[in-house]
């Protein structure tokens, strides 16, 4: 309650100070945190709504899962589900409130459409393994057409780091980038099956293209989400 929320309220200063860019590698950097400490962890991995004094969760993977629903639910929904708990629990006195009462917050302000984020992110370890297969571009008349080819499977885990393959119906970025790195197409698609097939059309040359390829969410291998472009 206290580490996670200020991590974020960082990271939105930090955004407007220096930009996107630098928030996805500090983001990428606090996903490879939080995998390395669940792999080291030698007690009880716990959800981040649950956790207490593992700090490659609420700082790591709390960083991370606020941005993500930031990204999902936008900034000013976000923001007010914030001001609305923030207004029910300040200055309490005993009993004090619970992640349970700021997870309920959310889950109301929260689109049907991704409610299962809220068990996803907050109640339950869960992760994915996001993999960019091919992708080949077409010239058109008015730009490419590129032909992308992503796997993607969900996986959900136990306290002792025990994963099984869970059914996928997420709705998940697929992005298209130029040799700069700009984004040329970037849209959510709702994804239920492991491999998609999808043609996405740009204005301009692409460079790589893939899946999830900010990494907003908790994958196992966040190097292999983009692939580069065949031209034809």
């Amino acid at each position: 309650m206290s580490e996670t929320l200020s991590q974020y309220s960082a990271l939105m200063v930090m955004e407007r100070e220096y930009g996107r860019a630098k928030i996805n590698k500090f983001l990428k950097h606090e996903l490879n945190r939080y995998l390395l400490g669940r792999a080291t962890e030698r007690e009880k991995e716990q959800p981040l709504m649950y956790v207490e004094n593992q700090q490659y969760i609420h700082y790591a993977k709390g960083s991370l899962v606020m941005y993500t629903l930031r990204e999902y639910l936008g900034e000013d929904v976000l923001n007010a589900a914030l001001a609305k708990y923030i207004k029910a629990v300040a200055y309490q006195a005993p009993p004090y409130t619970t992640s349970l009462e700021f997870v309920e917050i959310l889950r109301e302000a929260t689109p049907k459409k991704y409610a299962y984020l809220i068990e996803d992110l907050f109640e339950t370890i869960t992760l994915y393994d996001n993999r960019a297969e091919t992708a080949v571009a077409t010239k058109t008349d008015g730009g490419w057409d590129v032909e992308l080819t992503v796997k993607s499977t969900k996986f959900r885990a136990d306290e002792s780091g025990a994963e099984e393959s869970i059914p996928l119906h997420d709705w998940v970025e697929l992005g298209v980038l130029d040799a700069d790195g700009n984004f040329l197409y970037r849209e959510k698609h709702l994804l239920d099956a492991e491999v998609l097939t999808v043609t996405l059309s740009v204005d301009e040359e692409p460079a790589r293209a893939g899946v999830d390829p900010t990494v907003m969410l908790v994958d196992r291998n966040p190097d292999d989400n983009t692939v580069a472009v065949e031209l034809r």
